[in-house]
């Protein structure tokens, strides 16, 4: 939305000094989020197809820049809600799910299956609470959802008949990048033997042979802790859950099981 906006609207005098602006703001942009991947990702396939461009015309430039962006907005929601289709194809009716944080293509596998008897079992995800508007929405939907802290976790998931989670990035080996706690509740749901399924688009695979992403780490005074000397307040966003916690990757081609991987 960002490169759309600036194509549109980046002050230049040439179609050279605006298309190194261009590439100068998407650099920056991959930059910003290191552990999310599909940022990276999506702004690769238009740079891209930004470097065989030949315009010669600013405004035609402008205009076909902005749309490639919007095109990729378009494939990136459509492959989140065609993921969430075969999720809730998989999971089936009648089933309780537990989930951690709050990630799009979940939210739709709980919108598709809101009518089927679904249950769910969600935590409040710390810092931020993200499972508090999850737990608004599903309120709204009428789901019977247990809310926990997430301290709670191994207490809960055998009560569960699956865990769904997103991914900020899934490596190449099929590790998953998420809200940090994923990782404990996957060896959570491994001691249980409760399936640990992963959701999410293709556009969030890194590449074999792409450094690990940095683990972002947000400020200390989101968790709200009194400048106490001597005390050393971290607040890292991301873990790594290891491909082998993982039953099967869910993304818009279908399921994919440990032994067919990218």
């Amino acid at each position: 939305m960002v490169l759309a906006q600036a194509a549109r609207e980046l002050p230049a005098d040439s179609v050279t000094e605006w298309r190194r602006g261009l590439l100068r703001l998407s650099a920056e942009l991959a930059d910003s989020r290191p552990s999310m991947t599909p940022v990276r990702n999506l702004l690769g396939c238009w740079q891209a197809e930004m470097s065989g461009e030949t315009v010669l015309d600013l405004a035609a430039a402008r205009q076909a820049a902005a749309e490639r962006a919007e095109e990729l907005i378009a494939r990136s929601q459509q492959a989140a809600r065609t993921s969430a289709v075969h999720a809730a194809q998989l999971l089936g009716a009648g089933r309780t799910l537990m989930t951690h944080s709050l990630s799009s293509t979940v939210l739709e596998t709980c919108r598709l299956l809101k009518d089927r008897g679904l249950r769910m079992i969600i935590t409040e995800s710390r810092p931020l609470e993200e499972g508090r508007r999850l737990a608004r929405q599903l309120s709204a939907w009428k789901v019977a959802t247990t809310y926990i802290t997430e301290a709670q976790m191994a207490l809960f998931v055998a009560r569960a008949d699956a865990v769904l989670v997103g991914a900020d990035s899934v490596l190449a080996d099929g590790s998953v990048v998420n809200k940090a706690g994923t990782y404990l509740l996957g060896l959570a749901a491994r001691e249980q033997r409760v399936p640990f399924y992963v959701c999410c688009e293709s556009f969030k695979w890194r590449k074999l042979g792409e450094a690990l992403p940095e683990l972002e780490e947000m400020a200390p005074s989101e968790l709200k802790l009194p400048d106490w000397p001597a005390v050393t307040v971290r607040n890292v966003y991301f873990d790594i859950t290891p491909a082998r916690l993982v039953s099967a990757w869910i993304d818009e081609t279908g399921a994919r099981w440990p032994n067919v991987r990218p």
